[in-house]
């Protein structure tokens, strides 16, 4: 057995080419997930505590052709079942080979780095079916396979190890992966009945993301806003950090304008950092909530159907 030699720099996956109604299974064992217990993944040794840079042991030479996964510490958070959730999460590389260390994350604990899943797996399929199923404070080991990193992805991990002097196989890399926090795709709330005459419809994908229905009148000269589904989490406070999910649609185009869900990457901001008339939307919305708005604008009128993902409180 040897130990990994760690390069003294980090990674960052948010700045590597990232793209710009169901709830989640209760557990990881309704989703699916089972117990992996495979031999090349039992001789793979983690220690270190979550949400800290992992101490790694391979075996020499080590080698595995195939995807294969292992849970080193099982969370009892939230679960993962799809790629259009958002997580908060820690990792690291190592090559097989060399066990060289190529630090992903800066295990800087900080709530507010919500990554789109979509956008981490385009950068590194190998993780998807790692992460599929697994829970909110679990440490997941895996090995990622000979195709297990995009290709340019793949070609700045090379760059990047090669200023250190270091050789590393994007083929043969093994990731280990803290999952620090694991959001919905899309508000889980109540339906809430509303009187929506003139006003656009919303239809919902089985994934939770919204379709837009604009009716052939006119928009409102002023905003308006309707609680669709109503959350049971805590209230928006002052000064949170939210992470919403959101698609825009122009009233007289009919058209989507913006749209997380298309991008891959769920907004987190403050409340007066979002897009105009967000912040008055979501005044009194509680986490788990989808809010209808139409904001009037010059010629033209913007819906937006926002879902409420989670908030992180104000140091």
């Amino acid at each position: 057995m040897r130990k990994t030699t760690a390069v003294a720099s980090v990674l960052g996956l948010t700045t590597l080419a990232l793209a710009g109604c169901s709830s989640a299974p209760q557990t990881a064992e309704q989703c699916g997930r089972e117990a992996v217990s495979d031999p090349v993944m039992n001789a793979v040794e983690v220690s270190g505590e979550f949400g800290t840079e992992p101490v790694v042991e391979l075996p020499a030479s080590f080698v595995t052709d195939d995807a294969e996964h292992a849970d080193a510490i099982v969370g009892d958070g939230p679960v993962i079942d799809s790629a259009s959730q958002g997580v908060v999460f820690d990792a690291t590389l190592f090559d097989g080979g060399s066990g060289t260390e190529i630090p992903i994350t800066a295990y800087a604990g900080d709530p507010t780095q919500v990554i789109g899943l979509s956008n981490i797996y385009a950068q590194i399929p190998g993780l998807e079916d790692a992460l599929q199923c697994a829970t909110e404070g679990s440490r997941v080991v895996a090995s990622l396979g000979a195709d297990g990193i995009a290709e340019t992805y793949a070609q700045q991990i090379v760059q990047f190890a090669s200023q250190y002097g270091l050789d590393v196989d994007p083929t043969n890399m093994v990731a280990v992966v803290d999952l620090q926090r694991v959001l919905p795709a899309a508000a889980d709330g109540q339906p809430v009945y509303n009187d929506g005459f003139g006003l656009p419809s919303v239809v919902r994908a089985p994934g939770g993301e919204p379709g837009v229905i604009v009716p052939d009148g006119a928009a409102p000269d002023e905003q308006v806003t309707q609680t669709l589904l109503a959350g049971d989490g805590a209230e928006l406070a002052e000064g949170d950090t939210v992470t919403v999910q959101y698609t825009s649609v122009s009233w007289s185009a009919k058209a989507v304008s913006t749209s997380t869900w298309q991008t891959g990457q769920p907004t987190t901001s403050t409340v007066d950092q979002l897009p105009e008339g967000f912040a008055d939307a979501l005044e009194g919305a509680t986490i788990g909530s989808q809010v209808l708005t139409v904001v009037p604008g010059d010629g033209d009128a913007t819906v937006s159907v926002i879902d409420v993902l989670g908030a992180v409180p104000a140091a």
